[in-house]
């Protein structure tokens, strides 16, 4: 499975992208007001803690609009009924999810140099959508954070790094060895020719 081939995915999907961007523009126009006792700072962090929290929700509303279309278009493409579908999806999902965490990696974005470098962390608002919470990363994402805040931190020892790293390798490594047996999976419960075809041009089975 490769990178056009997940682009092929989301362009089926038609042109789903402006829904994020719609709903970063959905905040509600009345912020925490100022309450007795506050301090001007304490009032500051809390405006900064209600947008990003309602960043998060118009964010969650836009995945759950475009989950929406993505089924829908699984569906046509696949030319299945809901009943059928339900059957499909989490081994699909499954598959999608192992081969992502064989990759599972942190990109960076700002400056060519040190000091305007950032990472951008599944924890936090990024282009690429919402933060996620702990309990929604994998075990790969966690690790990803770990290694990150190791690599920002100037007193990390090599040997905490390296041990990241080791973890990080395995994480990739189990997926990698799941991966196989989650394809043989969903080519089981595929009933028809087309659907086999869409899979395998796709590369979610082999």
């Amino acid at each position: 499975m490769t990178k056009k081939r997940i682009i092929l995915v989301l362009a089926v999907c038609f042109s789903i992208a402006g829904f994020a961007g719609q709903a970063l523009q959905q905040i509600p126009p009345i912020p925490p007001r100022w309450k007795r006792g506050m301090t001007a700072e304490e009032h500051t962090k809390a405006i900064k803690e209600w947008r990003f929290q309602m960043k998060q929700q118009n964010l969650r509303r836009g995945e759950e609009r475009i989950n929406l279309m993505m089924r829908e278009a699984w569906k046509g493409l696949l030319r299945v009924t809901e009943r059928q579908w339900k059957i499909i999806e989490p081994k699909n999902e499954k598959v999608f999810g192992l081969y992502r965490e064989t990759r599972v990696c942190a990109r960076g974005s700002g400056g060519s140099n040190e000091q305007s470098f950032h990472w951008n962390r599944r924890s936090e608002i990024s282009s690429g959508g919402r933060a996620k919470t702990l309990d929604e990363m994998t075990e790969g994402e966690k690790i990803v954070e770990e290694l990150i805040d190791l690599l920002e931190n100037e007193n990390a020892k090599d040997e905490e790094i390296r041990r990241k790293i080791d973890a990080l390798q395995q994480a990739r490594e189990k997926a990698r060895k799941e991966l196989p047996k989650a394809r043989q999976e969903l080519r089981k419960v595929l009933t028809t020719a087309r659907q086999e075809a869409v899979f395998l041009l796709m590369g979610f089975i082999d």
